[in-house]
Order: structure tokens, then sequence, then C-alpha cells
């Protein structure tokens, strides 16, 4: 399990619907997505959210090689889906098969094949084929265990070389690619079981395309990896919740935290009608679509929407390991009563400790924490193993209300907002339940 928070990507939010870049123009055409032909382009929607860190400067070469790719972003795509359903994490050819509604033919792999190509490449934004397209070293978004984020630029003439609203997620090496491609999966099919994410709140995907050696020289010679083509956007809920959440008034912080839950939960509806189960909200993974504009103590020039895929998955075909946060994380995740794989409920759980930390203005648990070790309190010491220990015991107390709001004055400030939150964290009520009781009694 993962206990720390990253952070996130940039920029507007599209429709949802998929888009087509036509060459030297960065003014987009959107549609929904169709079978694959060589003379149309398809494109679509992706997620972030990774940890900022220190520059790559020397990970990059400016001077792109003259001699022509081998192959395009097909060619790999093709050889790494194979590898992919050899042995599958989260995915099998008979479990997209079923999810997409394919038909079951003696072709059916061939029709899987084609139809995947369909919706996740973006062949008018292929890094391969189009030396356009550039990942400049000094724009690093952010990076995870698992892959870099990138800002997209361009040296077509329209756009002056300037950054495009976009960045590139890809793989830190060929070994871990299948995470990328898994989160593609997902949110290519997110993105085509509901074609109006962007009014779901689950952050649109606009394709995956490969990069090479000549795009990122961290890369090895022989490496191509899969990157997913995503909006950037500016901020995520944990940043947010850092530096800008204290200067808000009362009422401007609770007239957002209604936003919050209210989109939050239009993404969580999206993701258990489709049947796809999150397996790791947390506020670095809820994202800001515009720099916040502070005006007299209010701020509500933006939207969130939820990010990072990377352990979602198919209530089809369950994940062989548990890949979360350990500090939003449900009792049964822990406990040992159950089966520890994520559920809708346990999603539903997560959000509520999401507006819960929007409360405080800390992460779960995080001041208790800090007052315990600073107490020297026996139950908690400086080694990795006994902090671990010390969070699932308070995880397993199922008191997240009193453990996170250590301040008297936030019951009274937000004492109809705890109240509900008491109905998720300890009355456990069901998506439907509490959406009826919003509806019914708060609206």
């Amino acid at each position: 399990m993962n206990s720390t928070p990253p952070t996130s990507p940039f920029t507007e939010v599209s429709d949802g619907a998929f888009p087509s870049i036509s060459k030297n123009s960065k003014d987009f055409n959107y549609h929904l997505p169709q079978k694959r032909n060589t003379t149309s382009a398809s494109s679509h929607l992706v997620s972030p959210v990774e940890e900022p860190t220190a520059k790559f400067s020397e990970a990059f070469q400016n001077a792109y090689s003259t001699k022509v790719p081998v192959a395009g972003s097909e060619t790999y795509l093709k050889s790494d889906l194979n590898i992919l359903f050899a042995t599958p994490r989260f995915y099998s050819a008979d479990n997209l098969a079923s999810m997409f509604h394919l038909p079951r033919t003696v072709a059916a792999s061939e029709f899987l094949d084609e139809f995947l190509m369909g919706i996740l490449l973006a062949p008018q934004m292929d890094f391969l084929s189009n030396s356009d397209y550039t990942l400049p070293s000094n724009r690093l978004v952010g990076q995870g265990g698992y892959s870099y984020v990138y800002s997209i630029s361009s040296t077509a003439s329209s756009t002056s070389s300037h950054d495009l609203s976009f960045v590139l997620k890809f793989a830190k090496s060929q070994h871990k690619s299948k995470v990328i491609l898994q989160e593609a999966l997902t949110l290519a099919y997110l993105q085509y079981a509901s074609p109006s994410t962007g009014d779901s709140h689950i952050i649109p995907f606009y394709g995956l395309t490969y990069i090479n050696k000549s795009h990122f020289r961290r890369l090895r010679s022989n490496e191509c990896v899969p990157g997913l083509i995503l909006p950037r956007y500016e901020m995520n809920l944990y940043n947010f919740n850092s530096t800008i959440s204290y200067k808000l008034s009362l009422g401007g912080k609770r007239k957002l935290w209604w936003k919050l839950l209210t989109q939050m939960l239009d993404a969580l509806k999206t993701l258990k009608g489709n049947g796809i189960i999150h397996g790791d909200i947390k506020t670095a993974n809820i994202l800001i679509t515009e720099t916040p504009i502070l005006d007299e103590g209010n701020c509500d020039n933006f939207d969130f929407y939820l990010a990072d895929f990377t352990s979602a998955f198919h209530i089809s075909q369950l994940p062989t390991d548990l890949n979360t946060t350990v500090e939003y994380c449900a009792p049964e995740l822990i406990d040992n009563s159950s089966d520890h794989v994520p559920t809708f409920e346990t999603d539903f759980y997560a959000v509520g400790l999401c507006l819960l930390s929007f409360i405080s203005q800390h992460e779960p648990y995080n001041e208790l924490q800090a007052l315990v070790s600073h107490g020297s309190s026996p139950g908690i010491g400086s080694s990795s193993i006994q902090q671990s220990q010390w969070l699932i015991n308070v995880l397993l107390k199922k008191d997240p209300i009193n453990l996170n709001m250590l301040r008297s004055d936030l019951f009274q400030d937000w004492k109809l907002e705890l109240a509900l939150l008491s109905k998720v964290l300890v009355g456990r009520l069901s998506l439907e339940n509490f959406i009826a009781i919003l509806e019914n009694d708060y609206v």
C-alpha cells in the first residue's frame, strides 16, 4: 500500500468527446469514438496525479535524429496489448470483449485489437511519426512510482513552439508500461460507455502515443513506452487544502465543500453505473481545473475532477493485488474479516475522507499523528513500521470524524456537513441511499 499523497497536472476541461488534432493547429474537432482507419484520427481522455520533483533537463535531447522511426505507435501498442493479455492484472481479452459488448467470433482477438486501436491511439499526436511534438525538459509536472508527467509542446508554426494544453503521462520504463496501458483501457472504456465523462467529473482522456529515447533520454536505447495524453490542470485538492483553503471565508469554503460533494457524487455514479472501482481516491487524485482566484473570501472559478486510474478495475475481473493509500482505506480493507479488495463502498468512504480533509485542512489522521508523536506517546515511534501500525490501529477504531476534527469550533461551524459525513463514514450508507437523503432533505 502507498501512504504518500502525490500531485497533478493542468488545463481546460473538454466536453468529454474525443478530439482529433489537425496538423500545425491547436484547434480540436470533437467526435465520438469510431472504428479506426488509416485516414481518420481518433483520440480521447486521461488522468494524471503525481508528485512534483526536480527538473530532469539531462533526460532530454532537443535535436531529433534524422532517422525515420521503424514503426509508429500502432505497432508497439499491438505488441504491448498481446503481452498485457498474456498475464492480465486487471483486464483480460475476454473481459474487455464483454465490457465493450463485442461479438464473440472466430476472429474475436483480431477484432478486439482493431477496436482497441481505434479507441486508444491518438494518431495525429503520434510522437513517433510527428516530430513537431516535444517534451521540454523544464516542463515536468510530476512523477509517481510508475510514470512521469510532462507538458507537451509543439514546434508547428501555428503554435509558435508554445506549450499545448496537454500533458503526457508516460511509463518510466518498458517494464512499467502495463500500468499505463491499464489506465488507458479504463479511461477509454469510461469514455466509450459514457461519452460525456466531462459532465461526470472524471478526467478526460485524449489518447495514447509512444515515445522513445529521442524524446526522453532516460529511456534505454531499445525502449519505446506508452504515454497518456491528458488535459493540463492547475492544482489538486491536496495542494488546495494546504495553500488556498485557509484564505477563504467560512461561507466561501462551505460553498466549495458542497460543490466538491456534488461533483464527486457525479463521478461515483458514473463509475458505479459502468462497473468501475477507482481503488485509490484521495485529495491528491482530485484535480482542480483552473488557478483559484480569490474574491473577498470566495473562490468558485473552477471544477473538481477525479483522476489517476492506475489502481482502477472492472468488477468482472478482480485485481491480483491491493495498491492504494492507507490513510484513505475503509476499515474492511485492512482488518481480518474480508478479502481486502476495494469496492464501490470503499470508494465512497474515501470520498467521505476527502470531504473531511477539506474541512480540517489536514490529510486524514495527519494532525492526530503529529500531536501524538510530539507527546512522545509509546504507541508511535520514529520507524515507518511503528507509524504504519499506529495508523492501522487508528483506522480500526472506526471513528474518523472525532479522530480528525481536533478543533471544537469545527463541530459548530460545520455541524450540517459533519452530520452528513457521519452517514457516510460511520453509518456507512450506500451511495444510492445517501443521494436519496440529499435530494429529499437538502435540495
